[in-house]
Order: C-alpha cells, then sequence, then structure tokens
C-alpha cells in the first residue's frame, strides 16, 4: 500500500467448509489471485475433505452474527456491514492498524467458538480493500443485497 493512501476499510469474506474449494468451476481465490475453475483440481479438493460440508442454519447464523458482533467490540473494531449466509459470510470492517490476517483469524475463531460444532470455516479468506468513500460505500450496498444482511444500529 502507497504511503499516501490511508486504508478505510476492508471487506472480508469467508466461506463455510467445503462449499467453495480449490479449482470450483464458479473460479475460485487463492492468495488474492482469482483463478480459474479446474475440474480435476476440484475433484482433487473434495478428496481430500475430511468432513462434510457446513451450511449453517438461521438460528446459527444469528448466532455467528452475534459472535461477529461482540468479537468485533472486544478487539476495537467497527463493523460497518454484515451478512451471514448459510456458505459464507462478508463483513466489511475498520480495523485500525490490525493486519487483515489477524483480524479475519480472530473473527472467524469467535463465530467458530460460539457455535461450538467443530470445523467450520474453510482456511483463508478474501480481502477487498477500501482507500476512499466510493469504495466503501460500493462494498457496503454489496453486502446489503444479500440475504444474510443483518443491520447495525448505526446503518
Amino acid at each position: 500500500m502507497p504511503a499516501t493512501q490511508t486504508l478505510l476499510a476492508t471487506m472480508i469474506t469467508t466461506t463455510t467448509y467445503g462449499t467453495w474449494l480449490p479449482g470450483d468451476l464458479r473460479n475460485y481465490v487463492d492468495d488474492g489471485i482469482i483463478l480459474p475453475g479446474d475440474p480435476k483440481l476440484l475433484e482433487r479438493s473434495r478428496e481430500l475433505m475430511t468432513s462434510d460440508s457446513v451450511f449453517l442454519t438461521p438460528s446459527q447464523q444469528r448466532i455467528a452474527f452475534d459472535a461477529l458482533l461482540n468479537a468485533a467490540t472486544e478487539f476495537g473494531y467497527t463493523l460497518l456491514a454484515v451478512s451471514v449466509e448459510s456458505w459464507h459470510a462478508h463483513w466489511l470492517i475498520d480495523h485500525n492498524f490490525d493486519d487483515v490476517k489477524t483480524v479475519a483469524g480472530r473473527l472467524k475463531t469467535r463465530m467458530r467458538q460460539a457455535l461450538n460444532c467443530g470445523r467450520i470455516w474453510t482456511r483463508g479468506y478474501d480481502a477487498r480493500y477500501c482507500f476512499d468513500r466510493d469504495s466503501v460505500k460500493r462494498r457496503k450496498l454489496y453486502i446489503q443485497r444479500h440475504a444474510g444482511f443483518r443491520p447495525l444500529n448505526d446503518s
């Protein structure tokens, strides 16, 4: 990031275990790079799975949302928008100076702990950085269009 740019927020997306695998025909992300689907890699990814794919029930989605809110408060982050779906979650967050890897790890861990049911999330996450107000607004609108969008107190 150039020294002249200030990070305003980051949109983090994470998927539940087994729902978006390497090789997925919808494309997939590896280390921040979008890669095309690969049927052979997808099949190998399925073979390597150690348990069934995870889909969150509506009750689990509410628990994950509450855990996300509590964790953001615990770590001093500001949530700007949140969507928790059955197979993925998006959150737009101002995380001050904490590294995005730390932020994603902390919040995914707190949601997993609240759900108390073993492995939930796929390893990693996708991060989209917002350096201006228009970018923040676009990401917020993107999240608000999801069925799992949950209003925050200041939304």
